[in-house]
């Protein structure tokens, strides 16, 4: 378990932020650079509400309910879900039953069900 919990937000916001850049060729600090669906960005809009209202357990069984393998805009919402529960605070996510290191098992796993499995490796070690 890695302690310093910053270390972890800083971590799970570069990682979103590379695969996203290499796998979609945008940059999520560019506040331009939104998933291009709009179907997408309402249902982002819409996990991350949850999200900020600390409904945070049911946002990500959610996500990974209506999880589809096939649409490369679903894998592109979930790693910026995961990016966006990544910059809360450790004492938000503990105040609603969550961790950083749920974060990024989340985030992997989205990365696993998708093939990108091999792009994670090199980070991990």
């Amino acid at each position: 378990m890695i302690e310093d919990k910053d270390y972890i937000m800083r971590l799970t916001h570069e990682i979103a932020r590379m695969l996203i850049r290499l796998i979609f060729g945008r940059d999520i600090d560019k506040e331009d650079e939104l998933p291009v669906s709009v179907e997408r960005l309402q249902q982002f809009k819409k996990l991350t509400a949850m999200i900020d209202d600390g409904q945070i357990n049911e946002a990500e069984n959610q996500l990974l309910d209506e999880l589809d393998p096939d649409s490369q805009s679903y894998f592109e919402m979930a790693l910026r879900f995961y990016e966006k529960l990544g910059c809360k605070s450790e004492e938000f996510l503990e105040e609603h039953g969550f961790t950083q290191d749920e974060v990024v098992d989340g985030m992997k796993y989205i990365v696993d069900c998708y093939g990108y499995g091999d792009l994670w490796d090199p980070v991990s070690r």
